[in-house]
């Protein structure tokens, strides 16, 4: 039997009642974490003259978001209009503080720390919201695809927003810009009525378990999944900026890692094209093994072209991939946990990536970029049988 039907059109999805009125602005919002990290970095680095202490802003801010699924439980319980708006305000005022004044370093990584912990969750609120706008239709998984797809576009935008502000006028103009797209695009967004929804507990399930949805095991399974994913996907990220360097074009890492951006872009477009009827982890385990093997395809190639290409390729799994993890905590969480349990799936792709940067950094110090490839395909062929074993045991229990 098919694993795959067809499925809604995108503009299906745009044209749901108060899609455009909740997507735009949120669009406009989360412009701001494209356009922050240069930004960042540039203005804390021409505050204090070290680029030691920009990195640390970096990382600070970073580390603060890890704040991200408790601020989503927050709206789960209490609405995105009542607690984005707070949160925004704080960190756009945050921000705009850390673009006008030149301060010692110890009070620029307190600010940022602080400005990192007010972020507000605006990817998960907007899945949130996608889960409201398609409530009783057939098109979650085409507006998940859409959600994923444009956040990759942001993310490949962003940088050279921020950039060619920073060129043009300075880095501190660039961070307000990124301040005031963050505010903005919030305010606009919660004027929407879907984001006035609240979703209620069960009778008698605690709604303040501190571990909220991550004590079900399902969830967890999901979380690892994901977790592997990244650390493979960022040690190739590492392992590129090691071949552009031993072939004397550091510069160019930046063309193949736009490269695998575009990859995922289309990968997104064609994958929301069918609906998908096969278990997630049947899912899970076939985009993991493409993943894989494009990676083991890498550590034997040579030249940055031909890399570039390899990596486009496999880089179309990863937008479906994390559809179709969304997709998967929403199943297997209660709705009231489901912004928490989306932001869970951020939080774990960051912890991912931060593992796999490093453990990329080792294997290319220690050995050559090839072999960091080779380790992150190994590494994501494992993770996907495993995945398409306990797929196999789930179908033969069902039957």
């Amino acid at each position: 039997m098919s694993g795959t039907t067809r499925a809604g059109s995108y503009r299906a999805v745009l044209l749901l009642p108060f899609a455009l009125r909740t997507f735009v602005p949120a669009l406009l919002g989360r412009l701001s974490y494209g356009l922050l990290p240069l930004s960042l970095l540039f203005t804390v680095q021409a505050s204090t003259g070290s680029f030691t202490t920009a990195g640390a802003a970096l990382a600070v801010f970073g580390a603060a978001s890890l704040s991200m699924p408790f601020k989503a439980r927050l709206v789960d319980r209490f609405s995105q209009r009542r607690v984005l708006p707070p949160l925004a305000g704080g960190a756009a005022s945050g921000l705009a503080v850390l673009a006008t004044i030149g301060t010692a370093a110890s009070v620029v990584l307190l600010l940022a720390g602080l400005t990192g912990l007010l972020a507000p969750p605006l990817g998960p609120s907007m899945r949130s919201n996608w889960r409201l706008l398609t409530e009783g239709s057939a098109l979650k998984e085409r507006a998940y695809a859409l959600d994923a797809v444009s956040e990759e576009c942001l993310f490949l935008g962003g940088p050279l927003i921020a950039g060619t502000l920073i060129g043009l006028v300075s880095a501190p103009a660039a961070l307000l810009t990124s301040a005031a797209v963050m505010l903005v695009g919030t305010l606009a967004m919660v004027t929407s009525p879907v984001t006035t929804r609240t979703a209620s507990a069960p009778t008698g399930v605690r709604r303040r378990d501190p571990w909220g949805p991550l004590v079900i095991p399902a969830l967890r399974r999901v979380l690892f999944v994901v977790t592997g994913v990244a650390s493979g996907v960022s040690a190739a990220y590492v392992c590129v900026a090691g071949v552009a360097q031993q072939a004397g074009h550091p510069g160019s890492a930046g063309y193949v890692e736009a490269a695998i951006a575009l990859g995922s872009v289309a990968g997104g477009l064609v994958w929301a094209r069918r609906t998908h009827t096969r278990s997630w982890t049947v899912q899970l385990a076939g985009l993991i093994a493409v993943l894989a093997l494009g990676l083991v395809t890498a550590s034997l190639v040579s030249g940055l072209v031909l890399l570039g290409v390899v990596l486009a390729v496999a880089g179309a799994a990863v937008s479906p991939m994390f559809v179709v993890a969304y997709l998967a905590a929403d199943e297997v969480t209660p709705p009231h946990q489901r912004t928490e349990a989306s932001t869970w799936i951020n939080t774990a792709n960051n912890l991912g990536a931060a593992a796999g940067s490093a453990l990329a950094g080792i294997v290319i110090d220690q050995a050559a970029p090839s072999w960091g490839f080779l380790s992150g395909g190994v590494l994501l062929a494992v993770l996907a049988a495993t995945l398409a074993g306990s797929g196999v045991r789930q179908s033969r229990d069902r039957g």
